[in-house]
């Protein structure tokens, strides 16, 4: 038997102890710090976290992050807001003009995390040999990448707009305006319309474009960003085929979801109570920052009081944070059948023992609990992977971006029904729950089943995404001898290095139909050469 020993000491010399960094910035908590503390560190690498000021704390959910950054501070808690009201009230037929406030909001913090990150990459004492970002803090890593040659990989909750493009899903995923995820049976109307969301918005993206250039040579840097359709960098996506649509990627996009701990926290005394008293609950979770107004309160609490009447559930757990409640009507009347009106305080308050509002829920564990039939949720990343894992229907309620494009998703794989947020009523509510809890088919229950085999086999591809980061440092070490690139990045096509006439093989088509039109040339006029020689010979033979 061959020797193996010199491989396993490769192995082990460029695999253990590496610092890998990881950024988390105005986007908000993902699961690229709880990722890298979990796998990452268990095999022996060094992981670190840099974010915003003020949310340093997020370090608390990775127990072995051992060195924590601080950038600048991020949006303040009234642009926050400012923001989520914004896109709450985004149509997606509207274009994408109405959300570049949005987009410059958070595109204004690049200066200050691309600054503090070059310190921290210029610094051999503080050096990471990988980085891993989320996608909010993409332009910024990527420029260490192009600038110190760092290997990075960028963490996205869906598959990213603008990369590996294919003729049959129309638009962008995130800016779709109809359910339509593919042309299979989307009207050419429908298809048409999708793809020009981003033409119309041209205009503003130019403008975008500009002030980003300006806002970059302001620190120096000349460089444009990697925007390539196929990148040379790990794009990981915490999701999964089943839920995402399938198409091509090229091997340097990996869906490697759903990222999710191999724990959670426990039920609390309050809802294992509510749990046992109750047999059809459905659990209500909107997202952390959805500040719903008033009147979609009221619709849907009119939803849920019908649907607990008509018997369809017996209780609701809807988690909703100290800020959103702010704007819940809470002196508004709601009457239950047989029962005195209550206000929405006095709920709130539980006053009516088939509702709990609780500030925060233990989400995994109630989805886990075999009382919980349902799941009204906005379909953010999080949600639609711990719902599909843990095998609840759901019916979505989705406000802007992959919130929008989840909530088709779940929909299409058949674990349940969606409602527009612009439309929808709380008749709507209560038939499309008494749809999905009676399942007088059972087609829900059978895909819900489909759907949490295939999401709890696709769980285990993180540690994939883990050998594809250490699989990213080895190449990033070993092709470069003397300062001098010896080997393009292993993950990237070779088209991206071709002139698209040569990766198009156009020079090849351009070839043959040149050499068919001369060849076809040629016959022609050999042919008529014949034909004039044999009229000769035969006028000649007449006379």
């Amino acid at each position: 038997m061959a020797d193996q020993r010199g491989d396993d000491d490769l192995t082990q010399s460029t695999d253990s102890s590496r610092r890998i960094l990881a950024v988390v910035t105005t986007g908000g908590f993902t699961h690229a710090g709880e990722y890298c503390a979990a796998v990452l560190a268990e095999r022996g690498h060094v992981v670190e976290f840099a974010t915003n000021a003020g949310q340093e704390d997020w370090a608390k959910y990775c127990p072995t992050i051992q060195t924590v950054h601080s950038f600048g501070s991020g949006p303040s808690d009234e642009e926050m807001e400012a923001h989520y009201r914004r896109m709450i009230l985004w149509n997606p037929a509207s274009g994408l003009s109405a959300i570049m406030e949005s987009k410059y909001l958070f595109d204004s913090y690049w200066t200050d995390t691309y600054l503090h990150l070059k310190d921290i990459v210029s610094d051999t004492n503080t050096r990471p040999d990988f980085i891993i970002a989320d996608f909010f803090a993409d332009a910024a890593v990527k420029d260490m990448m192009v600038e110190f040659g760092v290997p990075i990989a960028i963490m996205y909750p869906q598959m990213p707009s603008l990369m590996a493009p294919v003729s049959y899903v129309p638009g962008q995923p995130g800016f779709q305006i109809d359910s339509n995820l593919t042309s299979e049976h989307a009207s050419i109307l429908s298809r048409i319309k999708n793809e020009m969301v981003v033409f119309w918005a041209l205009p503003s993206i130019l403008k975008w474009l500009q002030w980003t250039k300006a806002m970059r040579m302001k620190v120096d840097v000349m460089h444009k960003s990697p925007s390539d359709p196929k990148p040379d960098y790990l794009v990981l996506v915490n999701s999964f085929f089943g839920l995402e649509v399938p198409k091509d990627l090229p091997p340097s996009i990996v869906p490697c979801g759903p990222i999710l701990a191999d724990s959670y926290m426990e039920l609390d005394e309050k809802h294992a109570e509510f749990l046992s008293r109750h047999k059809r609950v459905l659990y209500v979770a909107l997202g952390t920052h959805i500040i719903l107004q008033g009147t979609d309160v009221t619709k849907i609490l009119d939803g849920l009081i019908r649907a607990l009447d008509e018997q369809h559930i017996d209780g609701v757990i809807w988690a909703v944070g100290s800020s959103p409640r702010k704007d819940f009507p809470h002196a508004q009347s709601f009457t239950r059948a047989g029962q005195c009106p209550r206000t929405l305080g006095g709920m709130l308050d539980q006053a009516d023992p088939d509702f709990m509002f609780p500030l925060f829920a233990p989400q995994r564990a109630i989805l886990e609990h075999k009382s919980t039939v349902l799941f009204l949720t906005h379909g953010g990343g999080s949600s639609a992977n711990e719902a599909l894992y843990h095998g609840v229907p759901v019916l979505t309620l989705g406000f802007f971006f992959d919130q929008l494009s989840n909530s088709a998703r779940l929909r299409n794989a058949g674990v349940g029904l969606s409602l527009d947020k612009l439309n929808y009523t709380s008749s709507e509510i209560c038939v499309s729950i008494a749809i999905i809890v009676g399942d007088l088919d059972s087609r829900f229950a059978q895909d819900v089943k489909r759907m949490k085999g295939i999401a709890r086999i696709a769980s285990k591809r993180k540690y994939l995404a883990a050998d594809m980061i250490e699989q990213s440092v080895i190449d990033e070490e070993y092709r470069v001898l003397n300062n001098k690139e010896m080997h393009p990045r292993y993950l990237q096509t070779a088209d991206m290095r071709m002139s698209t006439w040569r990766a198009r093989n156009w020079d090849l088509w351009l070839l043959t139909f040149g050499t068919g039109l001369v060849v076809a040339a040629s016959t022609s006029y050999i042919g008529r050469m014949i034909y004039a020689t044999l009229r000769a010979r035969i006028a000649l033979f007449k006379h």
